[in-house]
Parts: structure tokens; sequence; C-alpha cells
């Protein structure tokens, strides 16, 4: 696929840990003020409140880093993975249903999830979690499929149709 069709690429948003992030800071606090009112040594308690605050962000980042989204003219595409990488490839004219949802922190953060429904093999059910600005992405995609499928004529047809029409010849 040539880089002129890519028309959106997005990661996850790190809007979508903030909570994981205020989670570290408060574990970070609570070690430090209960790590002296327990009279431990000065240079442990900050060695693992630190530690526990690094580990916290460190998964942030990794997470951060790890998937990428690219919506291209005629397909999507999601590279993930850290140290081994993956790459799912779902065909836009395969796509049956989109779905959008949000948390109420979500709809404040402006940050959701989109849920693909496709007639693909590997990936019949795919998320896209922790998007910024979702209904955006949402509309394009939904867009791009209607103009995929247009292109190629594509017509769905639900299982149910499928038995009646065979239940009735």
């Amino acid at each position: 696929m040539a880089q002129s069709d890519l028309i959106v690429a997005k990661r996850i948003s790190i809007k979508n840990f903030i909570g994981v992030m205020a989670l570290t800071v408060v574990l970070a606090i609570g070690w430090l003020f209960g790590g002296f009112a327990w009279n431990l040594h000065p240079g442990i308690v900050f060695l693992v409140g630190f530690a526990v605050l690094g580990a916290g962000y460190l998964y942030v980042w990794l997470m951060l880093i790890s998937t990428e989204y690219r919506l291209f003219n005629e397909s999507l595409e999601v590279e993930s993975g850290i140290i081994s990488r993956k790459i799912e490839n779902i065909q836009l004219f395969r796509v049956r249903d989109l779905g959008l949802s949000q948390s109420v922190l979500g709809r404040i953060f402006n940050v959701g999830n989109i849920a693909i429904s496709s007639t693909d093999k590997t990936a019949p059910l795919y998320t896209l979690h922790g998007v910024d600005n979702p209904r955006e992405l949402y509309d394009t995609v939904r867009e791009q499929v209607a103009k995929s499928q247009a292109t190629r004529r594509t017509m769905i047809v639900e299982d149910d149709q499928i038995e009646q029409i065979e239940g009735e010849g």
C-alpha cells in the first residue's frame, strides 16, 4: 500500500491512562507517608516509592508506543507489539458494523473505543482502544467503509436472510 493512501494514523491516547497515572502517584505518596510512619530507612522508602511511580509510568509509555492504528483508502491496519510486532489488516469492504463507546471519563477527556465487526476471518471483531477524538475517527472510518463498499459494489447479506431464502426455494 502506498503511503499516499494513508488517511489517518493514530496511537492510543495518553488520556486513556489518566487513572493509571493518578493511581501510581497515590500509591507512591502513600508508600512515602507509610514508610516514614513505620520508621523505615529513608533510602528504602524513596527507592520503593520511585520504583512504584516508575513502574506505572513505564507501563503507560509501553502501552502508548506499542499500538498504532492506520486508516488507508481500502483498509484499516493495526500494528501492535513491543518486542515482536503483529500487523492486523482489515479490508474496509468487509466491515459490517461500527460502534463507538465512551465512559463518563472518556466523554470528559474526549477519548473512547471504536468497535469494528467484519467478515474478516482472522479478526471478525476488533476494537480500537483509547482513541483521541473518537467521533472524528468513527465518522472517517464510516465514510471510508461506505466508499470501499460502493467501489466494490459490496452487499452485506445477513445470515438469517440466507436461511430464509434457502427455506423458500
